[in-house]
């Protein structure tokens, strides 16, 4: 059949797709009366007023036009943001024409030059009262994809309109299969008004979903900031039971027994745990020092009051990720080598910071101290459990070995995102 079409036949055809359709003796015009267009589009803007989520909108007035007698099968589709792919949200058909399974159905517009046609139309709106002529069009115009479709769902007569808005477009294809109808230029208003309508709604609830997950966002990192300041005023509390007040009462003693050089040890072990403390609560700027120079800085505090000696290798070049995940990562990193200092009675400390290529890193943090069984959930501190607990949350890989006197090995693996 394409060998027979002529170039001159081609671009009748194609510049017929623009023109309202001539009407044929077997044809019929879809023409409501002014109350029923009027009914129509009250019933589309009451759903639309009403609080129903998006998805039963949609359903909703595809219903509502697939039962106002003007089609016998229509189609909704919404196209997504490089206006590439139409998906096939929303479908209805009487129940005397072909059906077909919609489910994840999707039109490839790149794929396709008859729609290519369509979407350079000034009206956004296109009748086709025969479309069996065109479907005898060369493969370079109307893919053999469409043209089984037409096929399969017996096409015969379709109206195509388009509606958008700022980030939205959608596609309404209303179609009969059982005799060839043109519409009315007031039924083709219409439904024109109620898909910009749709395209209208759509952007609207988009912008309702962005503020009310930003409002959810913004609630969750309230709580979280509420149960990460109850937690660490619990943990600050335990830490001052643990360290200087735990030497007070020592204090208190050699005072009275008035044994001067054991004050004077006393006071400077508690000036040490309050300077420990003060290190352990305060969160460096990242953002102005940078993720590896806050470490470098952190560690470096570290060597002056660890008694072993400590191995460090950093990058030369900074690693740039988001501030939430340095800020997360770095409270790991001080919680390890603060357990490290406190339980581990180890000499030798290694840290190590790698670039494992421009999206992932790795750290390595190794001692040889009295270790601690992992198998033993029981035994685990809570520092251990918030370690964990942080490494999940920032999506990161992560293996903690241990054996007791064998020392204890927390390796990270994360990407830069």
């Amino acid at each position: 059949m394409e060998s027979i079409i002529t170039k001159g036949q081609i671009q009748s055809l194609i510049d017929g797709l623009f023109l309202q359709p001539i009407l044929k003796e077997n044809s019929n015009i879809i023409s409501l009366t002014s109350n029923e267009l009027a009914d129509i589009s009250l019933k589309v803007s009451k759903h639309i007023r009403s609080e129903q989520s998006l998805d039963q909108l949609l359903e909703n007035i595809i219903s509502l036009l697939g039962n106002a007698g003007i089609a016998e099968r229509v189609l909704l589709f919404q196209l997504n943001n490089d206006n590439i792919k139409a998906l096939l949200t929303h479908y209805w058909e009487s129940p005397y024409v072909p059906r077909f399974n919609p489910v994840g159905f999707e039109l490839d517009l790149s794929d396709l030059p008859f729609l290519k046609i369509f979407s350079t139309n000034p009206k956004h709106s296109l009748q086709i009262e025969d479309i069996s002529k065109y479907l005898v069009l060369p493969n370079y115009i109307l893919k053999n994809k469409l043209k089984a479709l037409f096929l399969k769902l017996k096409s015969k007569s379709l109206l195509v309109t388009t509606g958008s808005s700022e980030n939205i477009k959608i596609v309404l294809n209303i179609q009969f299969c059982t005799r060839n109808i043109i519409w009315s230029n007031e039924t083709e208003k219409v439904i024109q008004s109620v898909i910009d309508q749709l395209a209208g709604a759509i952007q609207s609830h988009s912008d309702k979903k962005k503020r009310e997950n930003l409002q959810r966002n913004i609630t969750e990192l309230q709580e979280y900031a509420i149960k990460e300041q109850e937690e660490l005023l619990r943990r600050f509390a335990s830490d001052l039971h643990d360290l200087p007040c735990s030497i007070i009462s020592n204090l208190k003693l050699a005072i009275k027994n008035k044994d001067l050089e054991e004050c004077e040890r006393l006071v400077n072990d508690i000036h040490n745990s309050l300077r420990q403390l003060i290190n352990e609560y305060m969160i460096p700027d990242i953002n102005l020092l940078g993720f590896v120079n806050t470490l470098y800085q952190f560690i470096n505090g570290f060597k002056k009051t660890f008694k072993g000696n400590v191995i460090v290798e950093l990058p030369d070049e900074e690693i740039n990720i988001p501030h939430k995940k340095a800020t997360e990562l770095f409270k790991v990193i001080r919680e390890w080598f603060c357990n490290i200092e406190k339980h581990s009675c180890a000499d030798i400390v290694e840290f190590r910071l790698k670039k494992s290529n421009d999206y992932y890193f790795l750290i390595t943090i190794s001692d040889n101290g009295k270790g601690f069984d992992t198998s033993n959930t029981k035994s685990l501190g809570y520092g251990i459990l918030n370690i964990k607990r942080r490494l999940l949350e920032t999506n990161s890989k992560f293996e903690i070995k241990s054996e007791v006197n064998k020392g204890a090995v927390l390796k990270i693996q994360t990407a830069t995102d």
